[in-house]
């Protein structure tokens, strides 16, 4: 092809990121052009409802396909987020990774796309250019084996015309609609992995597919997929940047090595606790430089910050967890639940010792990680770092603004705002009702709208609610979201995962079935509904019943993974830098 003559005489073409760890010489970069057409594996008129903020990710929805089949909503991603943020973030190599280089998705715009399948079960448009056609006035510009503007004007046709090419070039007479409906899913916007209890790991796709992970390939990934780590061995960790997607056993001479048996990344990714049984210790990513060089020249450093004495378990286990701005770590160990501000303390502080509490656990850190909620004999302990107070059945609000109490009276105060009255001190008497406050466990998440959504369990019955945070607003835990109530009861619900950033929750029910919201529970027994129903049974598909679930990777590229660096913390709230990409989506 001509394309690949001009290649010959010297011009390289950008690296397939399916392929990132192949590196070539970046010197020239092609558009796509309507020859390439047949090479695409699918060919689509379709309209962009939503785009990442590189505009490289999209989720379009299509009215047609002129080559291969599939459903109305399809996941595009150009390049792996971790490309993005290593190269803008932390000034890591990310070999032939233009930003900005072709079309940019935009949301609302409609045209004509080519597509092949990534393998992740994603679709990017990219060959050698970026395929995306588009009609104006009837008519439709395009690239014919020339390059625009250096070998010659584009050749404009009709769009009749047009679309008689793209039949064509997908061997078809006539364009196949989707084979579903637009309401059944809406893409999910990370990937989530599933532990069975087998030990077998999994990956549910943002197209609800499912893909067994390899145990020889197995990993961890940076919330912002920057950075991965193996376990070379049971007492040895291994660290790459996210540009070697290194897997195979001769790379591994390559990774950044440090002694330790687990590790969890900050939500930010610019640090990662690593620990064993006797210490644990706090490492920070820095940009690349002279000193340790991975491949050539612009590779991941890491600095060990500090460290900590750690009495592990007797079974094992430890419990570590950092705050949502990734200024503060805590962990529990034999001893005690421990708190460490990072940013503002010199050593770590004892929330509470636990030797000989066995009821006693670490159950989560509000987003600035002042508050410590743990469990205890009577419920559970909200902690105040900063007074060093300690309220019962407490529970901090996004931003730390304010408290939520548990009243257990029968007619609490400010109720529905009709049996009783708030004065000052509000944290004293302006307590909120909750129906779930003698549950065994509970489990709190933002919601929509500035509520809470919380999940009590009280053995295998559980029970969902939203609840408002603020004083001043009812209280009714039936808040009214969008046309459907929250409130609801889940039988043999097992764990909820949430995220964050795109606030997604993911629920685990019985064996198999995993949830992706709270009111879709309330149409299970009427078959009118099903077809929106939320939800993915995975009997048969996994090897035994589901362990554990846990976020993984994201798809889009957002503006939120911006805002820290390796020395600062996040100066923007999670509750301000959430994206626009909120649950459920507007399907338009």
């Amino acid at each position: 092809m001509f394309k690949r003559l001009i290649a010959a005489m010297g011009f390289a073409v950008l690296v397939a990121v399916t392929s990132p760890h192949i590196t070539m010489a970046c010197s020239g970069y092609f558009s796509f052009s309507a020859e390439d057409l047949p090479e695409m594996d699918l060919i689509v008129r379709a309209t962009v409802i939503d785009a990442d903020d590189r505009g490289y990710s999209a989720v379009i929805r299509v009215d047609e396909y002129y080559k291969g089949e599939g459903p109305v909503l399809l996941t595009v991603m150009r390049y792996t987020v971790g490309l993005e943020t290593g190269n803008a973030v932390r000034g890591y190599d990310t070999g032939c990774l233009y930003d900005g280089q072709g079309h940019i998705w935009r949301p609302g715009s409609m045209g004509y796309f080519g597509l092949r399948r990534n393998a992740y079960q994603t679709l990017t448009d990219t060959y050698y250019g970026s395929a995306h056609f588009f009609a104006r006035d009837g008519q439709v510009a395009f690239d014919e084996a020339t390059h625009p503007g250096l070998w010659g004007p584009p050749t404009i046709v009709s769009e009749d015309e047009f679309v008689v090419k793209l039949l064509k070039a997908g061997g078809r007479d006539e364009p196949i609609a989707p084979t579903t409906k637009a309401a059944d899913h809406y893409p999910l916007m990370r990937y989530l992995m599933i532990t069975t209890e087998n030990g077998t790991r999994y990956q549910v796709n943002p197209d609800r597919s499912v893909t067994p992970v390899d145990a020889g390939t197995a990993h961890f990934i940076s919330p912002d997929d920057a950075h991965v780590a193996w376990r070379i061995d049971e007492d040895t960790l291994g660290f790459y940047y996210v540009w070697r997607n290194a897997n195979a056993e001769e790379d591994h001479e390559q990774m950044i090595k440090l002694p330790g048996q687990d590790l969890l990344f900050s939500t930010d990714s610019h640090m990662v606790a690593v620990w064993d049984d006797a210490q644990l210790s706090i490492y920070m990513f820095r940009h690349g430089g002279p000193g340790n060089y991975l491949d050539w020249g612009f590779g991941m450093q890491m600095d060990k910050i500090t460290s900590a004495p750690l009495q592990i378990a007797e079974d094992g286990s430890a419990v570590v967890q950092w705050s949502a701005d990734s200024s503060t770590i805590a962990w529990q160990d034999e001893s005690a639940i421990w708190r460490w501000d990072l940013y503002n303390d010199a050593q770590p502080s004892k929330v509470v010792g636990v030797s000989g509490n066995r009821s006693a656990k670490l159950l989560d850190l509000s987003q600035s990680g002042r508050y410590v909620r743990f469990l205890s004999s009577d419920g559970w302990t909200l902690h105040d770092s900063e007074t060093g107070e300690n309220f019962a059945n407490a529970l901090a609000t996004s931003g730390d603004r304010h408290l939520i109490f548990v009243n257990a009276d029968e007619s609490p105060i400010g109720y529905w705002g009709d049996t009783g009255k708030c004065a000052p001190p509000l944290r004293q008497n302006c307590a909120v009702y909750l129906g779930i406050r003698d549950a065994e466990s509970i489990t709190v998440f933002p919601y929509q709208m500035e509520l809470l959504g919380l999940v009590g369990c009280n053995g295998a019955d559980c029970r969902v609610e939203g609840l408002s945070w603020h004083p001043a607003n009812d209280n009714d835990f039936r808040d009214k979201i969008g046309g459907r109530y929250i409130d609801a009861n889940m039988s043999n619900l097992r764990q909820v995962a949430f995220d964050p950033a795109y606030n997604q929750p993911a629920i685990l029910r019985g064996e198999y079935q995993i949830e992706f919201d709270f009111y879709k529970s309330y149409y299970f027994d009427e078959p009118d509904y099903l077809p929106y129903l939320d939800y993915l049974d995975l009997k048969g598909i996994v090897d035994s019943p589901i362990a554990l679930i846990e976020w993984g990777q994201p798809v889009f590229y957002d503006t939120f993974m911006l805002t820290a660096t390796e020395y600062l913390p996040r100066t923007v709230s999670l509750a301000d830098a959430v994206p626009a990409h909120q649950f459920p989506r507007a399907l338009g």
